[in-house]
Formats: structure tokens, C-alpha cells, sequence
């Protein structure tokens, strides 16, 4: 973000730019917001068509597009994308150590908090000598409070229990015991999960939190290189009227492979949207110039040509960009943690935030993260899609250590 002052007009031509340039589709547009009226002090002139969709069994009318906020630093990004008609905000307990919680919170205080939907995510775990223990119930609540004085309201639209690592762990007492306690209070609507591991396990972490008919909505790591079986378990969710929201949309945002002629950012987003089975995707945004682009895919149609564009930017990161098919894990004698470690990767190279990266790799216990690789004589593990795990394994673990 520049130290520029924000206008609507820079933000207009910013919005125009952006869309003309990837030669990709908007729609005339007058925002159609779904909870009444804009703002006036915040009502603009741009006109885009919002599409919106029901979310599952909670009867909530969110944007297609939707916001995640987890990186944005710039509260003014969040005014323009509700002014959009954008209406669906996703956050968490852990990011920016609270402050973007608050951040939301402050803008919604000033935008008017029934005219939007807040989702936010409480860890269900903490670490102990080492080792992954789940939270107790009382530990839980504590977060949630603390999450709600931050965005200052008394119920979130859609509470997650963030990162499902563990299949069993939707299931599991203190859990559902929680996510129940929370709708009857009224502290949050309706309760849900979200989890980018891979392979088998996200799979079974679909299916076992389909046996206790608990949850309302699942936030699921979703892109065009996502594996059939993990597609396949979305739409046996939302045969259940699970919503489905989808993050990691856009396959890491790499500039390699990326070219002046095509914008293959907007084409994998829009992917995902046509995904019947999805209700909403909320990329990450940090700036206006994310924001324009994203919203370039309303009204877009998938042709030859975005296809086309997928396939040249995945050959650009297939050297890097791990597809989480699973097939690694069985392969690689220690219990490296590969899945985690090279998402760490995807947002230090991918993102450009070191930052995250670090964090991401260091929440891994000893036994999890790539230090096992460093003294690996021969390592066993394969990745069939040709990435070379141990070398990037190694990588990881000199740059965040």
C-alpha cells in the first residue's frame, strides 16, 4: 500500500485499469446489496453486479466474491469491498495477534454491523512440550469472548474451528460440546470447520465431521489443481446442505509463469466460483489493486483461453506448487509434516510475506517440520507431480529457522 490518499476516483481508475488490462469481462454494475442500502457516506458511483448465493443450510445470501481478510492492513480496502456489495468477511483469533479482529471490528462499528456476515476462527488446539493437545471447552469460550470484544459485537455469523489437522478432532466431545454451546448462546449462528491438509486425511476430515451433523459450513482449501477425491468429498458436503466456502483459490499467486498477455489469478478464481458445489471463495486481499482484480471475475465467463492461461501458469510453479494429492506421505520415512511445510513455502514465495511463512513453519512441532530432512542420507520420499521434497524440505527449514 502506497502512502497515497485513498479516493474513489483513484480507486475507480485503479478498478477499470485492473479489468481492462487481464482483457477479462465485468458487468455493467449498480451494487445490489443484499442487507439494504449502502452507507451513504461510504455509497459509491462504480457500478458491478454482485452475485449472491445461499450458504448451505444457514440461509445466509453471501457474495460470490467474498473477503479474506487475514493479511489486509488497510482498513479503507474493507470500505470499498463493502460498498461493492461484498457482505461476507472472513477472519480469525490468531491473525495479526488480534489485530485483525480489531481491524474488522472498527469498520464494521463505523459501516454498521447487521448489514454484513462475520466469520471467524477459534484453534482448537494448543501445543504442550511439544505435542498437539486439543482445548478444553473453557479455554475455547475464553477465545471467543476475546474474539467477540474485538470486533466488537456479541455473535459472529459463522464460527470455525480453524486448521482441522486430525480427522477425529470434529468429533471429539469438548468440540461439539462448544460449537453447540456457542448457537444456543447465540455467539455465533451457525459453527463449522476449516482445513487445507492433503491427501486422505482431508478427506476424512470431510466425512467424519459429516457423521455428527453439527456443522453448518466448511472452509476448504479449493483450486483448479485440487484432487478429484477432495471435490468429490465438497460435493457429497453440500449434497448435504453443508455451505462450502473455498480458500487458497487462486494456487499460490506465483509471478513465475505470469505474463503480461494473461491474468491467471482472475481465471482460477472464477474456476472455483463455477464449481457448483461452492457458495463462495474468499481470496486474500491486501490491496486495491487485489480487490479490482477479484472482482474483474463477476460476470466472467471461463472460455479456451482462461483455460489455456491456467495450464501456461501452472507449468510456470509446478516445480513448487504442491497439489496436496497425499501421494508424498506415504513415502517419506519420518513424519515431516511436507503438506504444512511447503504451504509455509507458498507464502514467503508466493504471497511475498516472510512473515507468515515463518510462522506457519515454526507452529510445527520438532518432529513435524523439516529438520529430519537435513541429516536424510537417502531420502525416500516422492512427489509424482515432480517437485523434489527433500530439497525443498531443506529450504524451509534454513530459511525460517
Amino acid at each position: 500500500m502506497t502512502g497515497k490518499k485513498l479516493t474513489r476516483r483513484r480507486f475507480l481508475r485503479d478498478l477499470t485499469a485492473a479489468c481492462t488490462c487481464s482483457s477479462l469481462y465485468v458487468n455493467t454494475l449498480n451494487p445490489r446489496h443484499a442487507l439494504g442500502k449502502p452507507h451513504k457516506k461510504y455509497a459509491s458511483k462504480n457500478k458491478m453486479e454482485m452475485e449472491y448465493r445461499t450458504l448451505g443450510r444457514t440461509g445466509l445470501k453471501v457474495s460470490a466474491l467474498s473477503f479474506g481478510v487475514m493479511r489486509l492492513a488497510e482498513p479503507a480496502v474493507l470500505f470499498e469491498a463493502l460498498d461493492m456489495g461484498i457482505n461476507y468477511f472472513d477472519t480469525a483469533h490468531s491473525y495479526q495477534r488480534g489485530n485483525n479482529e480489531k481491524m474488522l471490528g472498527d469498520v464494521l462499528e463505523q459501516y454498521g454491523r447487521e448489514k454484513v456476515f462475520v466469520a471467524t476462527k477459534i484453534p482448537p488446539y494448543h501445543r504442550r512440550l511439544g505435542m498437539k493437545r486439543l482445548n478444553d471447552q473453557k479455554s475455547l469460550e475464553a477465545k471467543m469472548e476475546k474474539s467477540l470484544n474485538r470486533l466488537q459485537t456479541d455473535y459472529v455469523d459463522v464460527l470455525f474451528l480453524h486448521n482441522i489437522k486430525d480427522p477425529d478432532w470434529p468429533v471429539q466431545d469438548e468440540m461439539l460440546s462448544f460449537c453447540q454451546k456457542m448457537k444456543k448462546t447465540g455467539k455465533a449462528r451457525f459453527v463449522g470447520i476449516s482445513f487445507h491438509s492433503g491427501g486422505k486425511t482431508y478427506v476424512d476430515t470431510v466425512d467424519q465431521a459429516l457423521k455428527t451433523d453439527v456443522y453448518d459450513v466448511f472452509l476448504a482449501t479449493l483450486n483448479y489443481k485440487s484432487p478429484k477425491a477432495h471435490m468429490d468429498a465438497l460435493k457429497r458436503a453440500r449434497k448435504k446442505n453443508v455451505g462450502i466456502v473455498a480458500m487458497k483459490t487462486q494456487a499460490g499467486g506465483y509471478d513465475q509463469g505470469v505474463r503480461e498477455s494473461f491474468n491467471p489469478y482472475q481465471a482460477a478464481l472464477r474456476w472455483v466460483l463455477d464449481r457448483e458445489f461452492v457458495d463462495c471463495a474468499i481470496p486474500g486481499m491486501v490491496n486495491r489493486q487485489q480487490l479490482a482484480e477479484n472482482s474483474g471475475v463477476i460476470g466472467m465467463k471461463m472460455g479456451w483461453s482462461h483455460r489455456k492461461t491456467l495450464a501456461v501458469y501452472y507449468d510456470g510453479i509446478k516445480d513448487r506448487y504442491c497439489l496436496k494429492c497425499g501421494a508424498c506421505s506415504s513415502s517419506c520415512k519420518n513424519t515431516v509434516d511436507i503438506h504444512t511445510i511447503h504451504r509455509s513455502l507458498m507464502y514467503w514465495e508466493g504471497y511475498r510475506d516472510f512473515e507468515l511463512g515463518r510462522k506457519t513453519y515454526r507452529e510445527l512441532s520438532t518432529a513435524e517440520n523439516a529438520l529430519a530432512c537435513i541429516g536424510c542420507s537417502t531420502p525416500a520420499c516422492r512427489c509424482i507431480n515432480g517437485i523434489k521434497i527433500s530439497e525443498r524440505m531443506r529450504y524451509a527449514h534454513t530459511t525460517f529457522i
